[in-house]
């Protein structure tokens, strides 16, 4: 099992929208191979983060081209570039 961290600055005027915009996502995301959740995340004030888990890196990889078309749209409600953080599994309760 693989997990992506990204976290991201947000405009909190728009949160709505950009919850719909996600939304509108979920079926695309749903059918992208390897992806098994997606858990998006309030850390803070215009400070979000996205948790993903993929069935490996290979996988993550691969999608990445399909991830950032689909998540490309959420670019309109970002204020900072997304920082990503990764790693495989080494142990789990």
């Amino acid at each position: 099992m693989y997990y992506r961290v990204t976290t991201y600055g947000f405009d909190t005027s728009r949160m709505e929208e950009a919850t719909a915009a996600m939304d509108a996502c979920r079926d695309e995301l749903k059918a992208v191979d390897g992806l098994q959740a997606v858990h998006d995340c309030l850390i803070g004030d215009g400070e979000g983060m996205v948790i993903s888990r993929w069935d490996d890196a290979a996988a993550a990889e691969a999608a990445q081209p399909q991830i950032q078309a689909i998540l490309g749209r959420m670019a309109d409600f970002m204020t900072s570039m997304p920082e990503v953080k990764a790693g495989e599994v080494v142990w789990e309760l």
